[in-house]
This record gives C-alpha cells, structure tokens and sequence, in this order.
C-alpha cells in the first residue's frame, strides 16, 4: 500500500526570482524523489503551490516534514493524507509542466470549498495535477 499526500500552499518566492527558484526546486526534488521512491505532480500559479505525492509512508512523511518547514512555503494546507493501492503518476518522480498562473483561479475555488467538502475539492486537485502531466508528457 503506498502513503498519499495532497497539499497547497503559498508561495513565499520572490516573483522576481519565481522562475529560476522553481526550477532549482523541481530539480531537486525529481532526484530526492526517486531516491525516496516516491512519485507525484507540482503545479506553481507564480502564487501558489499545489501538489500530489504518492509512495512509501517513509518517503512521503520525509517530504511532508522537509516541505512545512521550508521557508518557501506559507500556509500548507493537507487537502488529502490516505493510502492508495496504485500510483497516479508511475514513472514520475515529478511531473511538472511549468508556470500555470490561469490555475491560480481554480486553486482558490477548491481551496475554498475545501472545508465543506475535502474530498470533492481533492478529486478536483488530483485531476488538474494529472492533466498537467499529460501536457508535459505530449
């Protein structure tokens, strides 16, 4: 059974330097990934943060601990912590497709309706992050 983990939260990245921070994230983050077993999808609004983890419960609570302390990231807001019986995103250690600041609209709604209804606002998350993998994948 693989640990899950979907998140928001806000990006404190200086705009100006967003882009090149961003990227050295991804960057590392797709090494400590694969090294952790762990796959998963990031999207950045220039805003916000939304991401989807999945793998062994050790390399999951390792990045959630490493990620709500990081000084980059202000409010993280679990939106789903469960186990799967699958990946989502096999072959991933991230997918990432770049900026996405026309999302950033979509994340507050969720974020917004999150409280009365975590699990639909979940699946809405989940299903954006995995349309933004395919775009990156064609």
């Amino acid at each position: 059974m693989l640990s899950t983990w979907l998140y928001t939260s806000i990006c404190t990245v200086d705009p100006a330097d967003g882009r090149a921070a961003v990227q050295a994230i991804v960057a590392i983050s797709r090494l400590r990934n694969s090294a952790l077993d762990v796959t998963g999808a990031l999207v950045w609004t220039g805003r916000r943060f939304a991401q989807f983890l999945e793998g062994p419960a050790a390399g999951i609570g390792a990045l959630r601990e490493s990620i709500e302390q990081d000084a980059r990231h202000r409010e993280v807001w679990t939106l789903e912590a469960s186990q799967a019986s699958g990946r989502m995103f096999d072959g991933w250690s991230l997918a990432y497709s770049g900026t996405a600041s026309y999302v950033e609209r979509e994340l507050q709604r969720i974020s917004a309706r999150a409280a009365a209804n975590a699990a639909d606002s979940a699946r809405d998350l989940k299903l954006l992050l995995v349309e933004f993998a395919r775009m990156e994948r064609d």
